[in-house]
C-alpha cells in the first residue's frame, strides 16, 4: 500500500518532463552548429572531411532530399545511424517537436553556401 503514495509523485514528475519547452529556430540552429556541422557542414552540404568520409547527408541537394521523407529524417535524428558510430542519437537532447522543427524549417531549407547559424 505504501507504493500507492508514490503514484501522484510519479505523475507530477512525468508531467514536468512532458512540459519541456520547445526550442526556438535560433536555438535549433545553434544546436546544429554545435552538433552537426562536423559531418553535415556549416551549410548542410556534407562537404567536410568527416562528411565525405562518413557519407554525411547533403541537405542542399534537392533531388537527394526529395527521396527522404520527413519521417525518415526525424527517425535518423532520433535514433542515429549504425549504432551511433556513423551518427549519434539525439533523442535525449531534442524533443520530438524540436526534431520536427529542425527537419522542416532548417534542414529542408538548407542552401549550398548559406551557413546555418542562429
Amino acid at each position: 500500500m505504501r507504493w500507492m503514495h508514490l503514484i501522484p509523485i510519479i505523475l507530477v514528475i512525468q508531467g514536468l518532463q512532458a512540459q519541456t519547452p520547445a526550442k526556438t529556430l535560433n536555438e535549433l540552429k545553434a544546436f546544429y552548429a554545435a552538433n552537426c556541422v562536423k559531418c553535415h557542414g556549416p551549410d548542410g552540404s556534407g562537404q567536410t572531411h568527416e562528411g565525405k568520409k562518413l557519407g554525411g547527408f547533403d541537405f542542399t541537394d534537392a533531388a537527394k532530399t526529395a527521396k527522404e521523407s520527413d519521417a525518415d529524417l526525424i527517425r535518423t535524428i532520433r535514433k542515429g545511424l549504425f549504432f551511433g558510430i556513423k551518427m549519434p542519437s539525439f533523442q535525449d537532447r531534442l524533443t520530438e517537436d524540436d526534431i520536427q522543427l529542425l527537419v522542416k524549417e532548417i534542414l529542408r531549407k538548407a542552401e549550398k553556401g548559406k551557413v546555418i547559424a542562429p
